[in-house]
């Protein structure tokens, strides 16, 4: 075993709060990938400058399987003689790596331990994983070894995690077995049980789609790789074999692989997946579903088939190897609609009821032709294959579906009365290098609010032909995804994510984002051939990240050209209602937010006020600076300096820190020396009167924030004008737009 032992008794308890458990691929049975109960990642939370990595979990190998989430886990490793002592109630995550090795870290603290390897709450190794190979791996991405590629999944219960490995039993011997750990201590339930079924092949099919579990049925699904694409039905108690459908019969290939999701299962426990290239007959009364859409259910001893659909060009998607399963199937709970999308970059929309089957197209080999057999075909959906499968989620004005495709950015379509908006996407400002395999994707939100779309996506190339990819962790705005909250490269070192992970989404729960890796960092290069990789990583791990710990970060101040002031002038009086004002601390009244409301742009002081004071006499002060375009993408936000001013003296700053996502663009400019900015609207208050005869003013002056380090810190670059800038009382207007603008 590579992990160390650690002998330490550990008594735990739950750290934070949380009823969300993702115990699944994708977080539900219906692969929806959403989790509408995080009430901790808001959009204000992680683009505010507080959030970033927390920690990194220890794991033995490449992780290429979701990691899961289990909340309020009770956990007892007495009777388990190979885990360290531990008795406890921990909300928990769960990693299974390419060297066969199950871990059972707490969600909420590292446990550091010897050689930067962390304590687990247990760690099982289930055996000698499968040697890589280029038989199964030309560009050896995943070397040097085999082992759990698929996501395990747990039981309603939380007491039993299946998880499938691949071993080695020597002399060239490969098997899949299936294994039921107990959550609580790691311990095996009964023996490993041995995958057998007409048509496995042990040596090369890949077992890559995540496990799926219902109504006591586990899934187990197989690639083509060659073969035949197979779905395994096991008894969950008994891991007795129930039964066994193979894609293609009497064909070969149509490999169940979806890019790591699990099968999805309906509310009556109907069984969906997507096939890639393979043989397809079944237009023509046959069995063979290669490049489909199909529907399952288990009646008895035997998977039946109740609907499929296959596109009218599938003859011509086999011979371009563009699988239709390079992704997987998502049902719409409660709509009776799942829709999915492939290699060919095209959306289908298709109804459970009646799936479509197939209509066969004008001329046999026809690359494009209708599909009028479905509810809705969307070419161009993506502009390249599709991996990461599409994602919809409801915000409070209506739904949309993102996806993120190969050589494109994330796109975030509207979807209304059953049918995608096809007009006019929303696109992530990030795009990354040309290559497999796009985004992979998770939402969260509180309900309908607070929505963010989490995407890891390649940061320095094709993570599908090269190894040491890194890769990018980026946290966007679910309802305008052009706005990035948050990405792990901002801070420089101290949020890196490391080795991209293909195909593997985020795990979103608690108030953390638990991402995997192919380890720390390594050489990019391409292998193939008799050329293998030497240099593998020094670690392998997860990152976490999270809202970092409430702590003042240290702050380097800075004159630089970043942002700079450009224009403001005194509008007319201000009308906030305080009854709309939230309460502050000690009976004042926060009416920050109802200044923006009212004045339609971001508030650049912090606007407190006594319970009973009105506004009169106040008037608007709108503020326009010219940001670099070139520093935004880095930045934190735009903030101010702001103090209210009355015969000289100045009151204590009350200026706030804009979130990037909150700017408001009013256009675009060049400035002086030629680079591009961005023009930016901010408002705040001045001319109140404090006293009879007593009107306030207003010094202020604008920076741009960034975080950099190790050890982390604020970079906060100040407008280079010497001094504040004045306005309020008899100058209601200034503007430097000359100086500061061509």
């Amino acid at each position: 075993m590579r992990w160390l032992l650690v002998l330490a008794a550990l008594v735990g308890s739950v750290q934070s709060a949380s009823a969300v458990d993702v115990l699944t691929s994708r977080s539900t049975l219906a692969r929806t990938g959403i989790n509408t109960d995080e009430r901790v990642l808001t959009p204000a939370a992680v683009g505010g400058g507080r959030f970033g990595k927390l920690w990194t979990l220890y794991a033995d190998g490449q992780v290429v399987a979701q990691p899961l989430y289990v909340s309020g886990l009770a956990v007892d490793t007495s009777s388990n003689p190979n885990a360290p002592r531990v008795q406890g109630t921990f909300n928990a995550v769960l990693v299974a790596t390419m060297h066969n090795t199950v871990y059972l870290y707490d969600a909420d603290q590292e446990r550091p331990g010897p050689e930067g390897r962390n304590v687990p709450l247990w760690a099982t190794w289930l055996g000698q994983p499968r040697p890589g190979g280029a038989g199964i791996d030309m560009f050896f991405t995943n070397d040097p070894e085999w082992g759990i590629l698929s996501t395990p999944v747990i039981g309603h219960a939380k007491s039993i995690v299946y998880v499938v490995a691949w071993h080695d039993d020597g002399g060239g011997n490969y098997r899949y077995r299936l294994h039921a750990l107990r959550l609580k201590d790691g311990t095996h339930l009964a023996p490993g049980v041995v995958l057998d079924a007409p048509g496995l092949n042990a040596k090369n099919q890949k077992q890559r789609a995540g496990l799926a579990l219902a109504g006591g049925v586990l899934y187990v699904a197989l690639g083509g790789d060659g073969n035949r694409g197979l779905l395994l039905a096991y008894d969950a108690t008994t891991l007795a074999r129930k039964a066994v459908w193979a894609s293609t019969p009497t064909g070969k290939d149509g490999g169940i692989w979806q890019a790591g999701q699990a099968p999805a299962v309906d509310a009556d426990g109907h069984i969906y997946l997507m096939t890639g290239n393979g043989t397809f007959g079944a237009n023509a009364g046959g069995t063979n579903y290669g490049q489909s859409f199909v529907k399952l259910r288990l009646e008895g001893d035997a998977l039946v088939v109740k609907d499929h659909f296959t596109p009218c060009n599938a003859i011509v998607q086999n011979s371009k190897d563009m699988d239709l399963g390079s992704a997987g199937p998502v049902l719409v709970p409660g709509a009776n609609l799942v829709f999915g999308a492939g290699k060919d970059g095209h959306l289908y929309l298709l109804s459970t009821a009646r799936m479509g089957k197939h209509a066969a197209p004008p001329q046999p080999k026809a690359e494009t032709c209708p599909n009028p057999n479905v509810l809705q075909d969307v070419p161009e959906f993506a502009r390249g294959h599709v991996h990461g499968s599409p994602i919809l989620w409801e915000g409070p004005d209506g739904a949309r579906i993102y996806v993120w495709g190969e050589n494109d950015r994330l796109r975030a379509y509207r979807f209304a009365n059953r049918r995608l908006v096809v007009q006019n996407p929303k696109l992530s400002q990030y795009r990354p290098p040309d290559g497999m395999p796009g985004g992979m994707l998770a939402v969260s939100s509180q309900g309908r609010t607070n929505g963010i779309v989490w995407a890891v996506v390649p940061l320095t190339g094709d993570a599908n032909k090269f190894r040491g990819v890194k890769g990018i962790v980026l946290a966007l705005d679910a309802l305008d995804v052009s706005k990035a909250l948050w990405t792990s490269e901002q801070a420089g070192a101290n949020d890196r994510l490391g080795l991209f992970a293909k195909f593997v989404p985020p795990t979103v729960a608690g108030g953390k984002v638990f991402v995997a890796t192919y380890g720390d960092d390594e050489p990019l290069r391409q292998y193939g051939g008799q050329t293998r990789p030497q240099a593998l990583p020094a670690r392998y791990q997860i990152a976490v990240y999270g809202v970092l710990p409430e702590r003042p970060l240290p702050v380097v101040n800075q004159s630089r050209d970043d942002v700079q002031f450009v224009r403001a002038a005194v509008e007319g009086a201000v009308t906030v209602d305080t009854a709309r004002c939230r309460p502050g601390i000690a009976e004042t009244l926060d009416c920050t937010q109802e200044l923006q409301r009212v004045a339609g742009a971001p508030s650049l002081e912090r606007v407190t006020v006594s319970a009973g004071s009105t506004f009169a006499g106040c008037q608007i002060l709108r503020v326009t600076t010219a940001a670099k375009t070139a520093a935004l993408p880095a930045a934190v936000g735009i903030g101010f300096y702001s103090s209210d001013t009355t015969s000289g003296q100045f009151s204590a700053d009350h200026g706030r820190l804009v979130p990037r996502s909150d700017l408001k663009m009013v256009g675009a400019a060049t400035l002086k020396n030629g680079e591009p900015a961005v023009l930016h609207e901010f408002v705040a208050i001045v001319n109140c009167e404090l006293a009879p005869g007593t009107i306030a003013g207003k010094q202020l002056k604008p920076y741009m924030d960034f975080l950099g380090g190790p050890p982390r810190t604020v970079y906060r670059n100040w407008d280079p004008i010497a001094g504040n800038y004045a306005l309020g009382g008899e100058t209601a207007r200034l503007d430097r737009g000359a100086e500061v603008l061509r």
